[in-house]
């Protein structure tokens, strides 16, 4: 287990600029060398620079676990190429596509991991699609009073974090569906968009500079890292 407090391009939200599972992480080209020395050391696993329609939010726009990933459709063919170039030579195929929703922030708008994938209303008409490319049984569910389940939300194969207002009964159905266990807590100093304040796989996570002592406490005891 490895885990760090700090920031990217001078912001607290570690989960806009990343997208991280067990296999890789996507980072902006344009990170600098000492952020990026960070990463690899956190997680020893794949790392490789990506772009979305130039935009670094890559954290924002794509949703992953081990078995795909979803990308808008704003996302350039020469950026797509040039990722699925990057995984011509693994053993496990990475199902990679891109989803044509006008609602397209699919870090904010999906939940999920190797287990199961909750998804907002926004994305109804697509939860067959998506559920074909992460391979895992998808829901439609929104909580909390808010349509962004990826944005209040943050799991790994061992556990999920959510919005401090889920209700007990929601938390439930959560847990049911990711197949871990859930609790509610906040991160970067009482901010409830917990993944955009930290990126985490099975074994490490990387959390904004803002989060405080028993909030890390909480996601890691959750999160088990």
């Amino acid at each position: 287990m490895a885990i760090i407090k700090t920031e990217l391009f001078g912001k607290s939200l570690i989960g806009v600029y990343l997208e991280v599972n067990n296999a890789f992480v996507l980072y902006p080209p344009t990170l600098i060398k000492s952020d990026l020395q960070k990463i690899k050391q956190i997680f020893k696993i794949n790392l490789y620079p990506f772009t979305i329609n130039n935009s670094k939010l890559i954290g924002i726009y794509s949703a992953s676990n081990k078995y795909g990933l979803i990308l808008p459709n704003i996302l350039r063919e020469d950026e797509l190429s040039k990722l699925k170039s990057y995984f011509l030579n693994e053993e496990n195929a990475l199902h990679i596509e891109k989803l044509k929703s006008i609602d397209n922030a699919f870090g904010n708008l999906i939940l999920c991991n190797d287990k199961g994938a909750i998804i907002s209303s926004l994305l109804r008409d697509y939860r067959s699609h998506i559920e074909d490319i992460l391979n895992v049984e998808t829901v439609v569910f929104d909580f909390a009073g808010i349509h962004l389940p990826g944005s209040i939300g943050i799991a790994n194969n061992k556990g999920c974090l959510v919005h401090p207002l889920t209700e007990n009964e929601d938390i439930k159905y959560i847990s049911s569906i990711l197949k871990v266990e859930t609790d509610v807590s906040t991160i970067n100093r009482g901010t409830p968009y917990l993944s955009a304040g930290a990126v985490v796989n099975d074994e490490n996570g990387i959390f904004g500079m803002r989060s405080t002592g028993p909030e890390l406490a909480r996601l890691i005891n959750v999160l088990r890292l």
